[in-house]
């Protein structure tokens, strides 16, 4: 899709883009968390998915605050059969979301610095949460080895 306008503008799109991404994590996880049947991952589910509303809200007020309006998170486009197969699609959005964070910082850092701190911050926070989702992957994995 092409943007017209100033690179500000198209940042502030680009931005809003990847705060809808990090809101249908939340939502799927959240979602996840009530289909899973096992506690311990239903447990590290539920504190994922408060984390991930966490920031998707704070996200969301970032953009309010600086005059953009937030977009809307689309539906999964199929959620997954399996635990594995559900948490492997979430795994996927939240690498999307910490590249698009990435990104953002970069190219904020001339513009705005302090938003483009919040940004880092906001990218650390989903780095250590990967791990964790992967982890959490892993373990639900069928192929994986003792």
């Amino acid at each position: 899709m092409f943007f017209r306008g100033s690179p500000k503008k198209r940042l502030q799109n680009q931005l809003a883009e990847i705060a809808a991404v990090a809101e249908l994590l939340a939502n799927n996880l959240t979602r996840h968390t009530d289909m899973c049947s096992y506690p311990t991952l239903k447990a590290s589910l539920a504190e994922l998915a408060e984390a991930e509303t966490a920031q998707s809200n704070a996200m969301r007020q970032l953009l309010l605050q600086h005059g953009v309006s937030p977009k809307l998170a689309s539906g999964p486009p199929h959620d997954g059969s399996s635990n594995w197969e559900r948490l492997r699609n979430d795994l996927d959005l939240q690498i999307a979301i910490l590249r698009g964070l990435n990104s953002q910082y970069s190219a904020w850092i001339g513009i705005d610095p302090e938003l483009a701190e919040q940004l880092r911050e906001y990218a650390a926070n989903q780095e250590r949460r990967i791990g964790q989702l992967r982890d959490l992957t892993l373990r639900c994995d069928p192929q994986a080895l003792d």
